[in-house]
């Protein structure tokens, strides 16, 4: 029987498992239309430059019901403060949140100031929003995850691969 040569044979490494996701916080809430309504028509251009961007407004009165979209901004806002725990409190402003759409469409919520300030104390670095709206409510919900990275294979294993040998035995 002919001798082969020797060839060295390294275990396979591990696979590389996908990062994991965990859930830091999770805010819902629903507001009516007709609440919306009522304070901009009682309060006016104060109350909507008080609570929503420049961006948000710009967006809402694009629409043939501009109190609607409103709405699901303002319950977006209020799912965000319960998501990082403070409800409105501890020195959050209402436009330290806002809302915008990637070109998609998709929601998205940017985060400043003291809720930013907030949200990495408690680890959180990803956002996910979505909105709904019927006929007369606006729904907004928000869970903020953390992202961990996914441990290289020598991590897991605590084994350095030794180097490949340039010439054979």
């Amino acid at each position: 029987m002919p001798l082969l040569p020797r060839r060295s044979v390294r275990p396979p490494l591990p696979p590389r498992p996908k990062p994991s996701l965990s859930i830091v916080g999770i805010g819902v809430d629903i507001v009516r239309r007709a609440r919306i309504e009522a304070a901009v028509t009682r309060w006016g251009e104060r109350f909507v430059a008080r609570i929503f961007t420049p961006t948000e407004r710009e967006y809402c009165f694009r629409f043939r019901d501009p109190y609607l979209h409103l709405a699901g901004r303002f319950a977006v806002k209020e799912a965000t403060f319960k998501a990082v725990g403070t409800g409105w409190s501890r020195g959050v402003a209402w436009k330290e949140i806002e809302t915008t759409n990637a070109p998609s469409g998709r929601p998205r919520v940017t985060v400043s100031g003291r809720v930013k300030e907030l949200l990495t104390r408690q680890g959180g670095n990803e956002i996910l929003v979505t909105i709904s709206h019927d006929t007369d409510y606006s729904i907004g919900q928000v869970i903020i995850t953390r992202r961990i990275p996914s441990p290289s294979p020598r991590q897991l294993t605590g084994v350095k691969r030794p180097l490949r040998r340039a010439f054979p035995r």
